[in-house]
């Protein structure tokens, strides 16, 4: 008799094994399918068949502007296939999702505790992002709040040191609001992110907003469901489509800037929208998976967690809180 459980592990070693044959195929192309015209990204996701998801896995080419063959000259039209792997084309742009204009009361207001899921941005540079979660620094054991560079940073010129406020600038929050200082960031081909140490001001819980008690990761894979609270659309939900785009995306300081290796979130609502930047991932155990930083209308596009905490030099947990030990001092 064959264990059940065999089975789902062979099943599970499979797709494993059909995912990263994919990623290599992806990787020995994407630099020539992202030189044709109007090509933003490239990247593996389940094939589309008439709307529905399939099990076969696919390069996927995002386009902005999807054109039949009819309307492409010869040399513009993307291949059928790639090493035996079916290529399908879907229309969208990326944008980061950092915004300017007040939405949700709950997540836009003064917190107390500051929680994921809530307001926050760099008094100096105005706007607001979204609080993902609560780190710690791996060297120190000191706590930090974890959200992206355009968030928390913004610019090639901004220091350690930079007051972060809660709300955000874009909110209601100004110089009173000051809950932390930019410790350190990082802007290259895989993250987005940036932390800030803790000022005093205010305490600083390992809770997100809506979701619940957040302290551990996760890998992100195909077909995962998936949540995220944000500033803007507040919580959302989505199925991960792609684990390895490699996108271009608009609206930073010095223009358009290509990430490898992202994940990407279909909804099939908007769930990633301006002001959601910051925001974490996470999947149906509260594992958190992605940092989100931009998206389109259906689409979230966030850095894969492991990347972000190894780049950082931070973690998770586990570890507590200034607010842990206050709680538990309370009622021990």
């Amino acid at each position: 008799m064959t264990d059940d459980r065999d089975t789902t592990e062979d099943a599970k070693a499979g797709d494993e094994k059909a995912v990263a044959h994919a990623i290599s195929v992806k990787e020995r192309h994407a630099t020539r399918l992202k030189g044709y015209p109007n090509v933003v990204g490239v990247g593996v996701a389940h094939e589309i068949v008439a709307g529905q998801r399939t099990d076969r896995y696919c390069i996927r080419v995002y386009v902005r502007r999807k054109l039949s063959k009819s309307e492409l000259p010869t040399e513009a039209v993307l291949p059928d296939s790639i090493e035996g792997l079916p290529v399908d084309v879907i229309e969208d742009e990326f944008r980061i999702h950092q915004a300017l204009s007040v939405t949700l009361e709950d997540h836009r207001r003064p917190h107390t505790f500051l929680l994921g899921g809530i307001s926050i941005g760099n008094l100096l540079l105005g706007g607001s992002g979204t609080l993902g979660v609560s780190v710690f620094d791996n060297r120190t054991g000191q706590e930090l709040l974890l959200s992206n560079w355009h968030v928390l940073c913004g610019s090639d010129q901004c220091q350690i040191g930079e007051p972060i406020i809660q709300p955000g600038g874009g909110d209601v929050g100004t110089a009173n609001d000051v809950v932390a200082r930019l410790f350190r960031s990082v802007l290259n081909t895989e993250v987005d992110a940036a932390i800030a140490q803790m000022s005093g001001q205010r305490l600083l819980s390992k809770e997100v907003l809506e979701i619940g008690r957040v302290d551990t990761s996760g890998r992100a894979t195909l077909g995962m469901y998936v949540r995220k609270s944000g500033r803007t659309s507040g919580l959302t939900a989505g199925i991960v489509a792609d684990v390895s785009a490699d996108i271009d995306v608009d609206g930073y300081p010095n223009g358009r800037r290509s990430f490898h290796n992202q994940i990407v979130v279909e909804g099939t609502t908007e769930i990633s929208v301006p002001g959601d930047s910051g925001s974490v991932w996470v999947d149906d155990a509260n594992r958190v998976v992605g940092l989100n930083f931009a998206g389109s209308p259906r689409r979230g596009l966030a850095n894969h967690i492991d990347v972000v905490l190894r780049t950082l030099d931070i973690n998770l947990g586990p570890g507590m809180t200034i607010l842990d030990w206050q709680i538990r001092a309370a009622t021990s």
